[in-house]
């Protein structure tokens, strides 16, 4: 089955999701997971004041409750230059994606951790850089692909197949399947919760697949296709 995770490096309930994410990538392995960073706020020149930081502290206390996850709340990164735009750090790991797309959960963690534990500003593609570097992407290479134009129009790309799904926030993680929609979750939820509603998708998909091999109706059997002497 593919499922599609759509999220953003700077977005909080998403790095709350991300233990969740990772027990879902472990137990099922048999799920083609494609993550899309569907642009929480690309482009923004949102600078964090005192009330912006009142506002994130907020919604950072609310993530912990919930998922556990820690927070530093010094915010290291706050500096008369930066602005909350989620654009640079959603290139970086469509770049990452392309060059080493077994490493794109890794490097999703990488500056998850650096940006709400370490504090580090995600929105520099210096230290977007030695990230990747991290996942074995050479700082020259990554710079090269991260300033290109093609990878700035498939960063566009993920924000607007997120708009054409109708992703309506983040976390989310959906299936598409014959242009239907079908979202497993919206927002936060912990694993529990999720694997009960992934277990039923699978076993839906499952019934609704063709038989194979042999099978029989009241009239006839059908031997699905084999070969039989």
């Amino acid at each position: 089955m593919k499922m599609y995770y759509f999220t953003d490096p700077m977005c909080s309930w998403c790095y709350g999701f991300s233990p969740v994410i990772k027990k879902v990538k472990e137990n099922y392995p048999g799920i083609d997971l494609e993550i899309i960073s569907g642009g929480f706020s690309p482009g923004s020149t949102q600078v964090v004041d005192q009330e912006y930081k009142d506002f994130l502290e907020f919604h950072w206390n609310n993530v912990t409750a919930r998922s556990g996850q820690y927070f530093d709340h010094s915010m290291k990164f706050i500096s008369d230059s930066f602005r909350y735009d989620t654009e640079p750090s959603s290139r970086a790991l469509a770049v990452v994606k392309k060059l080493a797309p077994n490493e794109d959960f890794q490097y999703l963690s990488l500056m998850q951790k650096a940006f709400y534990v370490e504090g580090k500003d995600i929105t520099n593609a210096n230290v977007l850089a030695k990230l990747a570097e991290e996942v074995g992407v050479e700082q020259h290479v990554f710079f090269e692909n991260f300033f290109s134009d093609e990878l700035k129009l498939k960063t566009q790309q993920g924000f607007q197949f997120s708009r054409q799904l109708g992703v309506q926030g983040f976390p989310t993680l959906l299936t598409l399947q014959d242009g239907k929609v079908d979202v497993i979750t919206r927002g936060f939820q912990d694993y529990g919760g999720l694997s009960v509603s992934i277990d039923g998708r699978l076993k839906s998909e499952a019934v609704s697949e063709p038989k194979k091999g042999p099978s029989c109706d009241d009239t006839s059997c059908d031997f699905g296709g084999l070969d039989i002497f």
